[in-house]
């Protein structure tokens, strides 16, 4: 057996993986956010539209092959690389309609897709046991993922617009491309392709990416799934990130086939099982995040250990092709995770998680019967890039440091100020992820309390941000949360004021594909009096009426013609419906018609031609100063309003 390879040297590979996958990860999440917002929301593409598209751009990852033939191999991962580099620090840079983004992480994509056949077959004609930094580089790419988008409180540094983050990237951009510059010279011009038995297993990277970007690195997710701080959760799953690079590191000090064997078997059947069967709470929650992290990392690593293995001819056939199908295996699970909330399919979308690492597993056995004893040397551990990952761990301290946490104030009596504003998951009309600009209408009406609406909290679709949080911290208030469709998407309440009691309650039919839900809460005012407050997000159709309905009297119930009571949300149903005539029925006072102003549609924000969010209060409140802030920072304009005592 061969000694122990020196880490020193090392480090380019290592970082130009970790730099190109950094980037990649990022422009995924900021791409399918762009199709949703973009495609659906501002060019009425359908769901089956944007699955075909995304399927389509992944399958570009096919041409791979020819293209290597066409230009040659080095220079296709120099174009590669290098394009993902410089493509994304256009998309930080451009500041205008958010189609030209759409379109560079198109391009970003595409190019991100070839950098891995490319890479691979160039390394395999170099120095197959170079594979063994793929893993590494690989691993670390997710740990700095996570680092800066925990930093970002899960804004993405493509959404944020400040000099100091473009300079951030520029650096970002600039290492990239110089370690791509020092690992190109050694490399040859020619790939030499692996045995189709093998490359076949790297379509794993579908799989191992969709469950990294729904579970492993989603600290939104486990935010609300945990119940932490965010800071706390994210310096929880940043840990996880570097535990599983390290432990990663420590198998490949100690190859041996039967314990890779072993290893995969068992960390196999540990995720799948684990991500079957997922307690949603607390440290539970947490402990089994940090083991499926580990699992898939070790994973991840035997994967890699096999590929360098084996002669193969020159070209990328083989790669080229299980390269492809694990970019279409990550478009078709995360389609299909999140059509089920506008399409009806014949299965849970939790299955596929389990699914998933099913699939990665058993891709992983078939490569890992390659390995064999006598061709594989033990490698010392890469220091110099684990010793600055490590270092990242105090950005969470940092940020625990210097972020307050929203503080509810005195209880003081009425009057108060109370708005409700459907959020459009943080995206405006165009299709930017603008949580700024909402905090910004928000702020104006200095209100006391706001229910929000179309609250996401660690949707990929929807950029992985936590909305709630970030608008909590970033307005100083301290929230409600009201999940409906699953645990990390629903309705919010943000108030100062001191928080008695709160409650959700589920709203009828409970087979709707987006389930929905109103929110009770209670706070405390002056002279020992409460405040009622629900907040609420009826179905969406058009031809709805009818669950309307159900929903107007489930709330009617809920209510109980209490006193000191408001009622806020988007109603999806103009004043004439039937829904909204049994909500003035059962006494509820609607605050716009009441004020009479005029205009008074709220959707959409840019052409408003109907009204469907409202405030209603309870016949013992009156209402002044009824306001529609017209800035298009959602699809919805808000309401805002100042509630008195009525027997004043």
């Amino acid at each position: 057996m061969e000694p122990a390879r020196n880490s020193n040297g090392r480090f380019p590979l290592i970082g130009l993986i970790m730099l190109t996958t950094l980037f990649g990860i990022e422009t995924i999440r900021i791409l399918l956010s762009l199709l949703m917002y973009v495609l659906r929301d501002r060019f009425s593409f359908n769901a089956i539209q944007i699955g075909v598209i995304a399927l389509g751009l992944f399958a570009l990852s096919f041409l791979a092959a020819s293209l290597s033939r066409l230009i040659g191999a080095r220079r296709l991962l120099t174009v590669s690389a290098g394009g993902v580099g410089l493509l994304r620090l256009a998309m930080q840079w451009w500041s205008g309609d958010p189609v030209v983004d759409l379109a560079l992480a198109f391009a970003i994509i595409f190019l991100f897709t070839l950098f891995w056949p490319a890479l691979l077959g160039l390394l395999h004609q170099h120095n197959g046991r170079l594979f063994d930094d793929v893993g590494l580089g690989f691993l670390a790419g997710l740990a700095f993922d996570v680092a800066l988008h925990g930093t970002y409180h899960t804004l993405d540094m493509a959404w944020q617009t400040d000099w100091g983050t473009a300079v951030l990237l520029l650096l970002l951009a600039g290492g990239q491309w110089a370690c791509l510059r020092l690992v190109g010279q050694s490399l040859p011009d020619q790939a030499r392709d692996l045995p189709a038995s093998q490359a076949i297993a790297w379509l794993a990277i579908g799989p191992f990416l969709f469950l990294y970007l729904v579970v492993l690195g989603n600290v939104a997710r486990f935010t609300v799934l945990i119940g932490w701080s965010q800071t706390a959760v994210y310096a929880w799953v940043l840990g996880s990130q570097l535990t599983g690079l390290l432990a990663g590191q420590l198998l490949l000090t100690r190859p041996n086939r039967q314990v890779y064997g072993l290893l995969a078997v068992g960390s196999g059947a540990l995720l799948v099982l684990l991500l079957a069967f997922n307690p949603q709470h607390g440290w539970a929650a947490a402990v089994i995040g940090l083991l499926q992290t580990l699992s898939a990392a070790l994973l991840l690593i035997i994967l890699v250990q096999s590929l360098g293995l084996g002669d193969g001819r020159v070209g990328l056939r083989n790669l080229t092709i299980g390269n492809g199908l694990g970019w279409l295996l990550l478009a078709i699970f995360t389609f299909l995770f999140y059509a089920g909330y506008d399409i009806a399919l014949p299965f849970a979308n939790d299955i596929l998680l389990p699914a998933a690492a099913l699939v990665l597993t058993l891709a992983i056995l078939g490569a890992a019967r390659a390995i064999r004893a006598d061709e594989k040397s033990p490698i010392a551990i890469a220091w110099q890039p684990t010793l600055l990952l490590l270092a990242l761990l105090a950005l969470p301290l940092i940020q625990w440091w210097t972020v307050p946490q929203p503080t509810a104030v005195a209880p003081h009596s009425l009057p108060i100020r109370a708005m409700t504003y459907n959020i459009h998951n943080g995206f405006d009309p165009m299709g930017n992820l603008g949580l700024e600009a909402i905090a910004q209408v928000i702020e104006a009406q200095q209100p006391d309390v706001v229910a929000l609406q179309e609250v996401s909290r660690g949707w990929v679709i929807n950029g992985s941000a936590d909305t709630l949080l970030w608008l909590a911290n970033r307005l100083e208030m301290p929230y409600v949360y009201g999940p409906t469709a699953g645990p990390l998407w629903g309705n919010a309440i943000l108030s100062r004021l001191p928080l008695q009691d709160a409650q959700l309650h589920p709203l009828p039919p409970d087979n709707l594909l987006l389930q929905r839900g109103v929110i009770e809460a209670r706070y405390a005012l002056a002279g020992g009096q409460s405040l009622n407050v629900f907040a609420t997000h009826f179905h969406h159709p058009d031809d709805g009426s009818a669950v309307r309905l159900m929903q107007a009297q489930t709330v009617n119930d809920v209510w109980g013609e209490r006193p000191f009571s408001l009622f806020m949300g988007d109603l999806n149903a103009e004043p004439a419906a039937p829904e909204i005539e049994l909500l003035s029925h059962a006494g509820w006072q609607d605050v716009v018609a009441l004020s009479q102003i005029s205009p008074d549609a709220t959707y959409d924000a840019l052409t408003p031609s109907r009204r469907i969010d409202y405030i209603w209060m309870s016949p013992d409140l009156t209402a002044v100063n009824v306001v529609i802030p017209t800035q298009p920072a959602s699809d919805h304009l808000p309401i805002a309003t100042t509630i008195e005592n009525g027997g004043q």
